[in-house]
């Protein structure tokens, strides 16, 4: 079973390290940190590559706005050439309300992700490029030795993203996508999109958080406290709603944890992964939780059971 792990880890570098080192030895596909308002994830995730020898390691996702697609591009080629070609970037524009925080304006984001992609495409695979576009005029090279063009995968929440994923992108990443809406309409307007621009639909990779228990006040608890954030968002509101899922409020409810937080027994846990292979999903990336009286106990126990259905 093709599973990696996921660790909102931002502000230990050592931690990444560590956690890397211990992922790669309990068999798993691969290991992705966030980006987010710590540590440089590119630093940390070249320092977990040298520390690892065989496992895959990612960022999901770094936000487009503030980086300059050369600068990126550059970024993501280091990286890759000190993980002597395991790594994996995943990028997308983020949200209104963090881009507000940089003072930049969340302005459509998918023909600025088109070129996006479409420049960092360019530098990684040809070494240079020349580009006019409505966003971007820019001419640059890239001359790194020791490592292909690393993939560039985009996160995606909606049917634009997941059709310039398709057509532009080596992958689509999906954060809180239930098995329905990844099946009925991110996989098809993945497809659509490589159709589009004449190329094989490339792997779609599922992310949801999880837990090892059948407490299920427990876990509605973890995602209040852990999870908040998210059904503030309008893009992952807008998931739920098109999955048929009624969100009411701000919060977290019975529906939306069931539909996006994969918990239970063991047995449970690898049947609700199952589903997300079922629905088209060519790699499914958890990032475990701890729940109850001892968190940090629940979530190793939870990444133990994991390890052994990575292995199967």
């Amino acid at each position: 079973m093709k599973l990696s792990l996921l660790f909102p880890e931002s502000r230990s570098i050592d931690a990444v390290r560590a956690l890397a080192v211990r992922t790669e030895q309990q068999g798993f596909t691969g290991m992705w940190i966030g980006s987010a308002f710590g540590f440089d994830s590119f630093v940390a995730t070249a320092l977990a590559g040298e520390a690892t020898s065989t496992l895959q390691l990612g960022i999901a996702v770094v936000p487009t706005w503030p980086r300059h697609p050369i600068v990126m591009a550059q970024s993501a080629a280091s990286v890759n050439a000190v993980c002597k070609g395991r790594f994996r970037l995943g990028i997308g524009p983020s949200h209104t309300p963090v881009m507000r925080m940089y003072g930049i304006e969340f302005d459509r984001p998918i023909s600025h992700l088109r070129e996006y992609l479409t420049i960092m495409h360019a530098l990684l695979h040809e070494g240079h490029v020349t580009y006019e576009g409505e966003r971007y005029q820019l001419m640059g090279f890239l001359d790194i030795a020791d490592a292909p063009a690393p993939p560039v995968l985009l996160g995606v929440l909606q049917e634009q993203a997941a059709r310039l994923a398709g057509g532009h992108a080596d992958g689509a990443l999906c954060w809180l996508g239930p098995a329905s809406y990844l099946h009925d309409v991110i996989a098809p307007n993945m497809v659509t999109g490589a159709a589009a621009a004449g190329r094989a639909t490339p792997p779609l990779i599922a992310e949801l958080p999880c837990a090892l228990s059948t407490d299920r006040e427990a876990v509605h608890a973890m995602a209040a406290r852990d999870l908040g954030i998210y059904p503030q968002m309008p893009f992952y509101r807008a998931i739920f709603e098109k999955a048929g899922i009624a969100v009411a409020g701000k919060a977290w409810n019975e529906a939306m944890v069931e539909a996006a937080v994969l918990y239970g027994d063991e047995d449970s846990l690898a049947k609700k992964i199952r589903t997300f292979f079922d629905a088209g999903v060519d790699e499914v990336v958890l990032s475990p939780f701890g729940v109850g009286d001892d968190p940090a106990g629940s979530q190793a126990d939870c990444i133990r059971v994991l390890s052994d259905l990575a292995k199967e």
